[in-house]
């Protein structure tokens, strides 16, 4: 019987995903989703492989899930660029998974492809919330390719052997999780045994938090530099660049520069609440669209302002010291 595998391309249509230095989002990852369908098919037997979009367009994540569902795929990957100001490459499954599950291994070995391709900096196998992850019934991944808005990961992305390399290392990976079979070899992708490491790999499945943070419900840099640790982008507790408002008037301890231009956190904050499917502006700015979708996704009441102290600011304590959010 025939493996199913769907390849989701992010974004599309209107939703034109991250953009920067000449790029958007959704023509990468169609780019690189194309390539991935055409290596298995070119290099693997037993195999339907289906996309959720072959054009731009747009749908919406339950859409995605949905179709992969319809099809009772056997594997789910969704490609995405990131974006935020960091480097390199790392990759999701959902929170209700861990490295030992089939959905944790299957990731360890896409991941562990990919990188074997493309030689970038290897941010970690995470896991998230995401809503492609959670409403999909199969093994599902989740892989961020490079950062749009750096200038040496973009250079990278305008580069046709670049994507190729990117394409062939998710597709090998899959191949390999799937057991497929070579049209060239005559065996299995995991014909070959692997080495068992001398000591236990890290386990990069859960995002990070440098130390607890006290749950007061009062937004201030302590808030801000854990919210940056688990963007990765820098660390010094200030959201820069922001426009005096209700919002930004509620929070503590000098935690805000103003002069407009917005954060790079927050630009993260918005993009991360997007993937959840809300459609924030994102432009860096601490303001009450940008806390109405947090408290929608955070389960709190949902008005957009700050109050001091607040409801959906405890909450965000709470998941970020237990790595849920």
């Amino acid at each position: 019987m025939s493996k199913i595998i769907v390849i989701d391309p992010g974004h599309g249509g209107s939703d034109p995903g991250a953009q920067g230095n000449g790029l958007r989002e959704k023509d990468l990852t169609l780019n690189i989703s194309k390539r991935i369908r055409k290596y298995l098919e070119d290099n693997y037997e037993g195999i339907k492989v289906l996309m959720t979009r072959t054009n731009d367009k747009y749908l919406t994540l339950s859409q995605r899930a949905q179709f992969a569902n319809s099809k009772s795929a056997d594997l789910f990957i969704s490609i995405h660029i990131n974006a935020g100001g960091g480097t390199g490459y790392e990759s999701f499954i959902h929170t209700s998974q861990n490295s030992n599950t089939a959905t944790g291994k299957m990731q360890t070995t896409v991941h562990n492809e990919a990188m074997k391709k493309i030689n970038v900096v290897d941010r970690g196998k995470k896991r998230a919330n995401f809503a492609v992850l959670r409403e999909t019934n199969m093994r599902a991944i989740l892989p961020e390719n490079l950062f749009i808005d750096r200038k040496e990961d973009a250079a990278k992305l305008k580069e046709s052997s670049e994507l190729q390399k990117i394409a062939e290392g998710h597709a090998i990976g899959i191949a390999k999780a799937l057991g497929l079979k070579s049209k060239k070899g005559g065996g299995t992708s995991q014909s070959k045994p692997k080495p068992k490491p001398s000591k236990p790999a890290t386990d990069h499945t859960k995002p990070t938090q440098k130390e607890s943070l006290t749950v007061d419900s009062k937004w201030g840099r302590a808030v801000t530099r854990a919210l940056q640790s688990f963007f990765d982008t820098p660390e010094d507790g200030i959201l820069s660049g922001q426009l005096r408002n209700g919002v930004t008037n509620a929070l503590y301890g000098n935690t805000a520069s103003f002069g407009g231009g917005g954060s790079v956190v927050i630009k993260a904050l918005q993009r991360y609440l997007n993937t959840k499917g809300f459609n924030l502006t994102v432009d860096g700015l601490l303001g009450p669209s940008t806390v109405r979708a947090l408290q929608s996704y955070l389960g709190t009441p949902v008005d957009g302002v700050l109050s001091r102290p607040s409801v959906v600011v405890g909450e965000l304590q709470r998941r970020l010291n237990a790595g849920t959010f």
